[in-house]
């Protein structure tokens, strides 16, 4: 017969061919389809226990077959909390119970956990704030257009009919007195315009309302309809709608606004004479007042000429007593106390006009950005606990934000559009909102994380938490025993999980050389030249697929690397499965060990010795201790049979035995692939012995002088050319 450890070395010299024989049993393959069909459908314990093949097959995976009858127990193990060492699995011995709990994504209730969902990722929350805070800008430069196309046409009206035959001019007519173009009757309108406001019975007055009084008195037209000469608004009334026009919508604090209102200040001012022409002055007075940051509402006309007319070497002055603000607002003028000017003298010299502008400038949008900052602050706190789309639109707060931020209306848009858009698959081109043919529609859609059923998603991440966190692990084993590297291993390992938060793509990784030389040291590649090109098939492999880059055998050692990432095909970080029995990464694991399980198997079907040195291989790198080996049947016999200890030893108090152990090997040596196979070649040279199956002239040679002779790439050869000779 075939000797232990050149069967062992049959195996392991080709793990892709050996996995690919295992997969090409019919019985493997349906078994692996099968699973990876139906977990994904697994929303709790009792479902999980309740489908045999799925929860066998998970079982074998993590070499708990034997315990498959136990379901009682085994729903101990996943219902326990990981994170309790008090817990019903943490007090287990056996590792295996930890590391199957930690495969699947149960809650001590038994339900499936929800997990991380975000219903919008960090980059599209950013930018829908960055949007909503733009809103401002831009809806008020659409504004600055309307009013620019009002003042231009203004002049060429001759008659009522001009003005509400012209839909822009009509639209911005109303909207700067409160009244809804949309509804509003041309024929009314037109009979307001031309209303005799003395007359009680006339149209603007007869509707009862202000808004058609105060539409009326902006315009100068005739009973006829005719314009007069000097145009259908004077300055003053053009002024005036415009002002009203720019914040009843809602663009009073944008800076298309406050450049007018500054051009009109600095007009206006050039004929005032006298404190009390200013302080009747609506837009004067406001404007002053908004420049020194004072409220224009709060603040009234006698107040404001108390302070303008002050004394400033007058501690007692108005001015002076009433604080600062005031004290900048009379020193921005020249008024006497009696309210006059100086002869020759303006009301403002141009250092002073200059400075109040300044002012003006700086302080006009500052209740619009504290009303924007309480708003987006409101948005940030809700929609990080967002989980569905009908949590937005029954918030009219969030919806409104939402909708202002991609530019559109709040009273024009339904919920139940919104909705729509919202769920649409942006990159479809037959979607809900790709059909409204309207970038807005588009840009929205593609800005939340909702699936079908309006559930809130996984977010994007370029790798999952357990994955991140088993790579710090990896790397940790890697760092050295003194204070030194231990103190560098954490500076890195922080840097790492810090980074990964924002790495998008395979392209952004691989440019950021810290992030590539630590993830190739926790994986085994240290010292390696491994280029770029290599790493970005690695880390773009379809797992799944048998002729992708990791799949083929020669580089078949990257799998577990390509499997500790989650990029796309197209290097991009894809969504996370939120709410979900087994994350991709574990559903990828579970199968590879159930492979690796049956083939152990396989192999023991013929030498239990081979079975063994298998099992040991894979696991030798976990052993951490001497009781990691105690706590296991198979790497104890392994590493029995290896020491050449009789039976007997193992019947020994626990803790001696430990000792014992601890004295005959370094359990470090384990975490060394090279020092493992020397390990097993003394193993299977000794199982041999005591398990007469092979030519003796095998083991005879393992044991002979010194056993690194066996690691040779002649190996196989010289074992066979023994065999022929025997």
């Amino acid at each position: 017969m075939v000797s232990t450890f050149l069967s062992y070395k049959l195996y392991t010299a080709d793990v892709a061919k050996s996995t690919a024989r295992t997969l090409a049993n019919a019985q493997v393959s349906r078994e692996q389809a099968y699973y990876r069909e139906t977990i994904g459908k697994i929303t709790s314990v009792d479902e999980f226990l309740g489908d045999q093949r799925v929860y066998a097959y998970a079982m074998k995976a993590y070499g708990l077959e034997d315990m498959t009858y136990a379901k009682a127990f085994m729903r101990k193990v996943l219902e326990s909390d990981l994170t309790d060492p008090a817990s019903f699995v943490g007090k287990l011995v056996d590792q295996r119970y930890q590391a199957f709990a930690k495969a699947f994504n149960f809650t001590t209730t038994g339900d499936v956990e929800l997990g991380a969902i975000t219903a919008q990722d960090a980059a599209d929350e950013a930018e829908t704030v960055g949007l909503y805070t733009q809103q401002r800008v831009l809806k008020g430069a659409a504004a600055a257009t309307d009013v620019d196309y009002y003042k231009s046409k203004l002049a060429t009206l001759t008659s009522v009919d001009d003005l509400v035959g012209d839909a822009k001019l009509f639209s911005l007519a109303l909207k700067a007195y409160g009244l809804d173009p949309d509804i509003a009757s041309e024929s009314a309108i037109r009979s307001v315009l031309t209303s005799d406001l003395s007359d009680p019975a006339s149209p603007a007055n007869a509707f009862n309302d202000p808004r058609y009084v105060k539409l009326r008195s902006a315009f100068s037209f005739a009973a006829d309809g005719s314009a007069p000469a000097g145009g259908a608004q004077t300055s003053a009334q053009l002024t005036s709608t415009i002002d009203l026009y720019y914040d009843m919508t809602g663009n009073g604090s944008s800076p298309a606004a406050a450049a007018f209102r500054t051009d009109t200040f600095k007009s206006l001012m050039a004929s005032v004479t006298t404190a009390d022409e200013f302080v009747n002055n609506e837009l004067l007075r406001s404007y002053a007042l908004t420049a020194v940051g004072l409220d224009p509402i709060l603040v009234g006309p006698t107040t404001l000429r108390d302070a303008l007319t002050s004394d400033l070497t007058d501690p007692a002055s108005p001015a002076n007593t009433l604080g600062d603000a005031y004290r900048t607002l009379a020193a921005a003028f020249n008024f006497k106390p009696d309210g006059s000017l100086e002869p020759g003298e303006t009301a403002q010299t141009a250092a002073q006009e200059a400075t109040l502008t300044d002012f003006y400038m700086m302080n006009y949008g500052t209740k619009a950005l504290t009303a924007d900052e309480t708003q987006t602050n409101y948005y940030k706190l809700k929609i990080a606990t967002t989980l569905s789309v009908d949590d937005i639109l029954n918030d009219s707060r969030l919806f409104n934000y939402v909708v202002k931020a991609y530019g559109l209306d709040p009273s024009e848009e339904s919920k139940s559009k919104i909705r729509q858009v919202i769920l649409s698959d942006a990159n479809d081109p037959t979607s809900f909102a790709r059909q409204l043919r309207d970038d807005r529609y588009t840009a929205l859609a593609n800005a939340f994380n909702f699936g079908a059923d309006g559930e809130a998603l996984g977010p994007v991440r370029a790798q999952i938490d357990a994955a991140r966190s088993a790579t710090i692990t990896r790397y940790t084993i890697t760092l050295g025993t003194l204070d030194t590297d231990q103190a560098r291993g954490k500076t890195e390992s922080e840097y790492f999980a810090s980074t990964m938060e924002n790495i998008g793509s395979v392209d952004a990784l691989l440019k950021d050389k810290r992030l590539v030389t630590y993830i190739t040291r926790a994986f085994g590649f240290a010292g390696e030249t491994i280029s770029n090109d290599v790493l970005k098939q690695v880390l773009t492999s379809d797992l799944y697929d048998p002729k992708s880059f990791v799949n083929k055998p020669e580089n078949y050692r990257f799998r577990e690397l390509a499997a500790a990432f989650n990029f796309g095909s197209d290097g991009v970080a894809r969504r996370v499965s939120a709410g979900t029995a087994q994350d991709d990464s574990d559903v990828l694991k579970t199968q590879d060990l159930f492979i690796r399980q049956t083939m152990e198997q396989e192999a023991g079907n013929q030498n239990q010795g081979v079975r063994l040195a298998l099992y040991f291989q894979r696991k030798a790198a976990s052993i951490t201790s001497a009781y990691s080996i105690l706590a296991d049947k198979a790497l104890l016999e392994v590493v029995m049979t290896g020491l050449g200890l009789p039976d007997s030893v193992a019947q020994s108090d626990v803790d001696k035995l430990a000792q014992l152990l601890e004295k005959r090997i370094n359990v470090a040596d384990f975490k060394d692939p090279a020092k493992v196979e020397k390990f097993l070649a003394r193993f299977s040279a000794l199982y041999d012995i005591a398990n007469p199956q092979t030519v003796q002239s095998v083991p005879s040679m393992l044991l002979s002088g010194d056993t690194g002779s066996v690691f040779g790439q002649d190996l196989l050869t010289s074992i066979q050319s023994i065999k022929r000779n025997g």
